[in-house]
């Protein structure tokens, strides 16, 4: 029986076309799928990545607009502006007005009649809440706040001189008989001076035992930053509570309470 295979063909030669697209074809798909598992890894990373980038971004623009707040605080406390307004972006965030933060100046060996014993004064914070981070005004100072912890962006600053010692304390509290707590993409806080005491201590009193004390669940914060300041000495007394003491004899003290209402509005 004759051949009729071409001449100079090798026999078998079909078979190995066959493995040769096999080959391809296990090669293309395993390629692909490497191809495929490595844009998943980097798309997966670099969403968080980006996620993490935006959420870090937000959290710095709401520090920013903290710290725009407590300048326009200053301004109606310290420069006697009737009233300010702050724009606050919340994207998922919310802002309300926490519970009363108390600071207390207290002088309880001083006889003079002048000087009150004690004043207690209740000062609600206004606290920016996005998940676990929080970023808090409270009478000057803005503090953020974490699990692991919290830093003092800005401090309350009280005047601490033999001479002339000033305490300032800007008393916000809410517009509204009620809480105030918005969650909005932008909200607008709006401070108004509606009154201000400023008693001073007759020239004649003694006032040797002066004290400077702050309940609030941010007690560390507190004390980290009064502290810092050598003319205060801070010790904490409970949870919430730390009590510092002047360390010098003032000759006259000034407690300048600045009474702002705050509406928040969406």
């Amino acid at each position: 029986m004759r051949d009729h295979s071409p001449v100079g063909a090798p026999r078998g030669s079909g078979d190995s076309s066959a493995e040769r697209a096999v080959s391809d074809l296990i090669g293309f798909v395993l390629v692909f799928s490497l191809i495929a598992a490595v844009v998943a890894v980097v798309s997966l990373a670099g969403l968080s990545s980006l996620e993490g980038a935006r959420d870090a971004q937000q959290t710095n623009n709401a520090e920013r607009a903290m710290e725009v707040l407590s300048d326009n605080m200053a301004d109606v406390t310290e420069r006697g502006a009737p009233s300010r307004a702050t724009e606050i972006s919340l994207a998922d965030a919310s802002l309300y007005m926490d519970d009363p933060t108390l600071i207390e100046v207290s002088d309880p060996d001083n006889g003079d009649p002048s000087f009150m014993t004690t004043r207690v004064f209740k000062v609600r914070p206004i606290v920016y809440r996005d998940q676990g981070a929080e970023l808090v005004y409270a009478n000057g100072a803005v503090f953020r706040v974490e699990d692991d912890g919290g830093v003092v962006l800005r401090s309350w600053e009280p005047v601490l001189d033999e001479d002339r010692t000033m305490i300032p304390i800007i008393n916000t509290a809410s517009s509204t008989s009620g809480p105030q707590s918005i969650k909005s993409s932008t909200v607008l806080v709006r401070a108004n001076a509606y009154q201000r005491v400023v008693p001073l201590a007759d020239d004649t009193g003694v006032y040797d035992d002066v004290w400077i004390n702050v309940t609030s669940p941010r007690r560390d914060l507190w004390k980290r930053m009064l502290e810092a300041d050598d003319d205060l000495e801070c010790s904490t007394a409970g949870p919430e509570r730390i009590e510092c003491e002047l360390q010098y004899t003032p000759d006259r003290i000034y407690v300048v309470d600045t009474r702002i209402s705050v509406a928040l509005k969406p």
